[in-house]
């Protein structure tokens, strides 16, 4: 990406990734997006992040970026394109060809092109740079051989990550998760003006997988 580039969306699920796609972009360019998407999907779809999505906006807020929650991509994208003038999105994909090219098919109906900043990274090291840099986030979902109940609600500092690396190469699963082997929520990084504080949460484990549901939340 070149440093003058058009206005964009981020699609923000409030995960890791796709915060950290919009801190690299702002690295790069030195622009937020003009406005964050949140598709706010079912349990289990395979294509969006489920667990907290919902509480993405108090990242928007944090950010002071405004938030775009729908049921489908293709309002979002409506919406982004004719009310904020965005031209290009901006996610937070790293390894899945699937996902890549569904996101392209569909942004090209509103002449939309879209930029993944992590894609192809290295796992590991790009997980040991999120607290390097000042990520502060927790592990919301598993659904992983190698990964109990004790990871729910797991704030991922330095310890955190190498031994969840270490048990990615035992088990076999994406050191990043990005196959699905886990979900996170972050709660600040350096484009937030307040860090975002959880009041109440619940984690649920059923048989091999379990998620943290927050319940309640603001910013500090």
């Amino acid at each position: 990406m070149s440093d003058e580039r058009s206005v964009y969306a981020a699609l923000l699920s409030g995960g890791k990734d796709s915060n950290f796609a919009i801190y690299e972009t702002h690295r790069r360019t030195g622009s937020l997006p003009c406005c964050a998407i949140t598709v706010l999907a079912e349990k289990d779809d395979m294509l969006f992040h489920y667990e907290n999505s919902n509480w993405a906006g108090l990242q928007c807020e944090s950010m002071g970026i405004p938030w775009i929650p729908v049921k489908s991509i293709e309002t979002g994208l409506k919406i982004a394109a004719e009310y904020y003038g965005a031209e290009e999105l901006v996610t937070g994909g790293i390894a899945s060809y699937f996902q890549k090219r569904k996101f392209s098919e569909i942004a090209s109906k509103f002449k939309m092109k879209v930029t993944s900043p992590l894609w192809g990274i290295d796992q590991e090291e790009y997980m040991r740079m999120l607290p390097a840099i000042g990520f502060n986030y927790i592990i919301v979902k598993v659904a992983s051989l190698g990964l109990g109940p004790e990871w729910l609600g797991r704030k991922m500092d330095a310890e955190s990550t190498e031994r969840l690396i270490s048990l990615s190469k035992r088990y076999g699963f994406n050191p990043s998760l990005e196959g699905g082997e886990g979900e996170s929520f972050v709660l600040w990084m350096p484009l937030y003006r307040r860090e975002i504080r959880i009041y109440e949460a619940d984690a649920i484990w059923e048989k091999d997988s379990g998620a943290y549901l927050i319940r309640r939340a603001g910013l500090k």
